[in-house]
């Protein structure tokens, strides 16, 4: 029984050896671990497709109060909302990303602490 534990001890601390699993990582820890892992490529398009669509609501919001004509006024404005939406939604997939993280750290520690005891 004690080997399996040391087993899992040592892949634990190969697994993450930078990471401290007594102490909780402040919200800039855990963003950036966020691009680490098995999806950083999905969460780095999304990250850089939210920084677009930040773009895309600040020209459309100039726009908006550019227009002249009511009908261009109701684009503009749809288009604005789009954006907000979808800024929106990035922000809850980098939370649910972070919480996932958190979650998994979590399940680590108690697989230590369960590993400790003989």
């Amino acid at each position: 029984m004690k080997d399996i534990d040391k087993k899992i001890a040592e892949a634990l601390h190969r697994s993450h050896p930078e990471v401290d699993l007594g102490k909780d990582p402040s919200l800039a820890e855990e963003l950036i671990t966020a691009f680490r892992g098995r999806n950083q490529f999905t969460n780095a398009m999304a990250f850089i497709l939210s920084l677009v669509s930040l773009g895309a609501f600040g020209w459309s919001a100039i726009n908006f109060y550019e227009a002249e004509v009511v009908r261009q006024q109701l684009l503009w404005g749809g288009v604005c909302l789009y954006c907000l939406t979808f800024i929106a939604f990035m922000k809850v997939w980098f939370w649910m990303e972070m919480h996932s993280n958190r979650v998994l750290r979590e399940i680590k520690r108690l697989e230590l602490l369960i590993s400790s005891r003989e």
